[in-house]
């Protein structure tokens, strides 16, 4: 059986092939009831408008370029995708996944892009970007939405981001109200090069245990030392937990930057002999499902609603739609698991 054109099409519908075309593209210069009538003849002969056609025809490329900080099978990351995905994909979207992991790639990447404007929208996960990049997306007049980026940079059209001050409030509000007043935060090596949303999640629980001095908190903030290559979740949390036995006086409590290296940190805190919760109590941050399978406390964030969210705020950039709130920000949740309790009184006298 010879394979349907777009001739066939227009002669079932009782069109010219240039409705089909318009019809079968989403152009808005055909009406909804020629168009119903187009797609019911194009799902009778099994076509399919090919997506390059459409695409030189309309000027677009229907591709939304993710680009992620970190490995695209990381958590965080494929949940993001996940979300994009099912928002971008029923209006014929292809969502291109691809990832930095460092100052150097993401440098080749932009210094790729202008001469390469392969996409319609790109979304930006995780990090910053800086001034030349920004002014190099505007000038190929490239949508940009960011997920977890800092909205008051001005670098992003829309943005959908979990709020880390929230977050850090509630965490270090939590660990007060269980008695702890020496609390730390321990995160990975940052380079001077970037910012991460990591970056902003330090600093928000600095400001967060700042704001309860006044009721006796003090406060760590433990970094790992600089490195070239990524180190493995156990290397890191290693070198994290030596720093937090190194302090004059150690916490009673510890925030850490995601649920995987909290998880990496409780083994090797009771690899020294420390009990979690009963010694020192540990909060994770992402609720990824890790976290329920070894019964962490920890702050959620759902990814796969902040894709979807981005992959909206990207259509509407594409249709030209006012965005009632360009910039929005997701209620973090506190869930309280078995690494976290009340300050053993007697364990903090013997730390003192």
């Amino acid at each position: 059986m010879a394979k349907p054109t777009i001739a066939n099409v227009a002669k079932l519908a009782g069109v010219s092939q240039a409705t089909v075309s318009r019809a079968l593209r989403g152009a808005t210069n055909v009406t909804e009831a020629t168009r119903s009538k187009v797609q019911q003849a194009a799902d009778q002969l099994n076509f399919t408008l090919s997506k390059s056609a459409s695409a030189l025809a309309s000027g677009k490329t229907m591709r939304v370029i993710l680009l992620v900080s970190g490995k695209l099978n990381e958590w965080f990351n494929s949940g993001v995708l996940q979300g994009a995905y099912e928002e971008l994909a029923p209006f014929g979207y292809d969502v291109t996944p691809t990832f930095i992991t460092d100052r150097s790639e993401l440098d080749r990447f932009f210094s790729q892009l202008p001469k390469s404007r392969n996409s319609d929208a790109i979304i930006i996960s995780s990090f910053q970007l800086m001034p030349a990049m920004h002014d190099k997306l505007q000038a190929i007049d490239l949508p940009t939405v960011g997920v977890n980026v800092p909205a008051e940079s001005g670098y992003f059209d829309a943005s959908i981001s979990i709020d880390n001050y929230s977050a850090m409030t509630m965490a270090v509000r939590l660990l007060r109200s269980l008695g702890h007043t020496n609390i730390a935060f321990c995160s990975d090596y940052i380079p001077t090069d970037m910012i991460y949303n990591t970056s902003q999640r330090t600093k928000a629980f600095a400001d967060a245990a700042q704001a309860n001095a006044a009721d006796g908190v003090t406060f760590s903030l433990l970094t790992a030392d600089a490195h070239d290559a990524p180190l493995s979740k156990s290397d890191l949390a290693s070198q994290l937990t030596a720093k937090l036995l190194s302090l004059p006086e150690r916490p009673t409590a510890v925030c850490v930057e995601t649920d995987q290296v909290a998880i990496a940190l409780v083994k090797e805190l009771r690899k020294q002999q420390l009990n979690v919760p009963e010694d020192i109590s540990v909060l994770g941050f992402d609720d990824a499902e890790i976290a329920q399978a070894a019964d962490l406390s920890t702050i959620r964030q759902e990814p796969i609603e902040l894709g979807r969210i981005a992959g909206r705020k990207v259509l509407q950039l594409l249709h030209n739609e006012p965005l009632e709130h360009p910039h929005e920000l997701q209620n973090p949740l506190l869930v309280l698991r078995n690494t976290t309790s009340r300050i053993d009184t007697g364990a903090a006298s013997a730390v003192e």
